[in-house]
């Protein structure tokens, strides 16, 4: 721990973000190979974005929650596309959508989410 900046890895289970600086870092490893490359860019994708929600949590209602939805997503994400619940995919987004529609910067970051997450969702 430096300088108010929090560094997380592991496996969580809850809140993860708590304040100025922390960063979202989860391993995520998936036996179905083309899942794969689109998991490691979803992972990549949440960590820019929970590294930017962490910079900018005094402009967002409850950051931590944004976490839980990061993970929420990326947890249902790993999991086997027979076994994916894709209606949990769609509302942690929505969720995740709605807490940081008020900063306008992550427009862009969520853009790009929605567009890999399609690839996680039935066609």
């Amino acid at each position: 721990m430096t300088d108010d900046k929090y560094t997380y890895s592991g496996t969580f289970t809850g809140s993860q973000f708590g304040g100025p600086g922390s960063h979202f870092t989860q391993n995520v490893t998936t036996s179905g190979q083309s899942a794969a490359p689109d998991l490691v860019r979803l992972e990549a994708l949440l960590a820019d974005l929970m590294s930017r929600v962490a910079a900018r949590s005094d402009e967002i209602d409850h950051p931590e929650r944004a976490g839980r939805d990061a993970q929420e997503l990326l947890a249902e994400a790993a999991r086997p596309a027979a076994e994916r619940d894709t209606s949990r995919i769609a509302d942690a987004f929505r969720r995740l959508r709605d807490r940081l529609r008020p900063v306008a910067d992550f427009a862009d970051s969520l853009a790009k989410l929605a567009d890999l997450l399609t690839k996680f969702l039935p066609s």
